[in-house]
């Protein structure tokens, strides 16, 4: 079933993605407020299922490729999100279908909607990711292997900086050694784009085409949806004086960890990531207990008093108790009072060749994955 997403909404969908985002994936504010502007200027932007999109056309997607502290220093830029997405159909032989988003992010989710609205185009439910993650072969665009040759490009908030042109759309098969060579170029895109990104100051947009068919194969669907579901009952939470935590639980079926303020965080700034780990002590009902969480953009390794208790895939987010807002990484600061919540990953991530790309191993962790369960 289709919707609509408006400027009435637009804070719901970058709330409810923040929190979805466990950390990473850009702060939401700025995304909002750049989208007020540009929605209070042109239509609504519908959202379809993916099997409504048109069998002959292609989706778009652009996002951002950097650290979540360096978008602090630069919002989103419609001029990175136009020439990229410009220099994208120009090479192209078919038509745009709609745009989607990359991953669920406070700032991810944003792009695409941003793209839709000025170009008067549909927006997919659904996303690479059903959650935010620090590296680009960690998408099950890459994980499950999408069409090849389509035409891509890089830009940032000059404008174009190198595009890939088109080559004719064509079939391949889907078989375990495609899905292993999709793997491996989105890791070796993902160096590449790395080092490029820190080079140019740390924040780059990439932008990139899929027919329909790896669309209804790859994505997550439904994450939009949910995103806009969160994100109102946070909204409606803090209008009626409930728990916005309670709320999110409700929801989106979270799992409530600890109670707590965050007394310590470190931070580290290494080839184009934010690494670190953010400390909560537990008060009221928790006192007593700890929780660590280690990050990388986005929060990966959940421990209470010492013990693994949750890891990636599964979703590990922070919020904070009184409003519910999401605590992204590069805003975490002792003194704030948040909440420690875990949401079930999508069964896409799950499968054995996902958990050799987003596993916590693929991270470095000599761990097994935790699930929420």
């Amino acid at each position: 079933m289709s919707f609509e997403i408006s400027q009435a909404n637009i804070s719901a969908l970058a709330v409810g993605s923040g929190v979805l985002a466990c950390g990473g994936g850009g702060n939401p504010y700025y995304a909002e407020l750049v989208a007020r502007d540009v929605l209070s200027k042109t239509r609504p932007v519908r959202v379809l299922d993916v099997e409504e999109m048109e069998a002959d056309s292609v989706a778009i997607t652009s996002a951002g490729v950097g650290a979540p502290l360096v978008g602090l220093e630069k919002p989103p830029s419609l001029i990175a999100l136009r020439s990229g997405f410009e220099a994208v159909e120009r090479s192209l032989r078919v038509r745009v279908g709609a745009f989607v988003a990359a991953e669920v992010g406070g700032m991810q989710s944003i792009f695409p909607v941003l793209l839709a609205a000025l170009n008067g185009l549909p927006l997919l439910d659904g996303d690479g990711m059903g959650r935010a993650f620090p590296e680009m072969q960690m998408c099950t665009f890459a994980i499950y292997g999408t069409t090849p040759t389509l035409p891509l490009a890089i830009s940032d908030d000059h404008g174009l900086l190198w595009r890939v042109p088109s080559l004719p759309i064509r079939s391949r098969q889907h078989g375990s050694g495609s899905r292993s060579h999709g793997r491996s170029m989105g890791l070796a895109m993902e160096r590449l784009l790395r080092r490029y990104c820190a080079y140019k100051g740390g924040l780059i947009y990439i932008t990139s085409t899929f027919d329909k068919e790896s669309m209804v194969r790859t994505l997550v669907r439904g994450s939009i949806g949910l995103a806009l579901q969160i994100g109102r009952a946070i909204e409606s939470a803090r209008a009626f004086r409930h728990d916005p935590v309670e709320a999110i639980a409700r929801v989106a079926g979270a799992r409530r960890f600890l109670h707590g303020k965050v007394v310590d965080i470190e931070r580290r700034y290494i080839a184009g990531h934010d690494w670190g780990k953010l400390r909560i002590d537990g008060i009221e009902g928790d006192r007593g207990r700890c929780a660590e969480i280690d990050f990388k953009n986005e929060y990966l390794i959940l421990r209470i008093d010492g013990k693994t208790v949750l890891t990636v895939p599964d979703l590990i987010t922070v919020v904070e108790t009184d409003t519910g807002l999401p605590v992204t990484t590069e805003v975490a600061r002792p003194g704030l009072r948040v909440e420690a919540l875990g949401l079930r990953s999508s069964s896409m991530l799950r499968s054995e060749a996902a958990l050799r790309v987003v596993g916590p191993r693929a991270f470095g962790y000599d761990l097994d994955f935790v699930p929420l369960e």
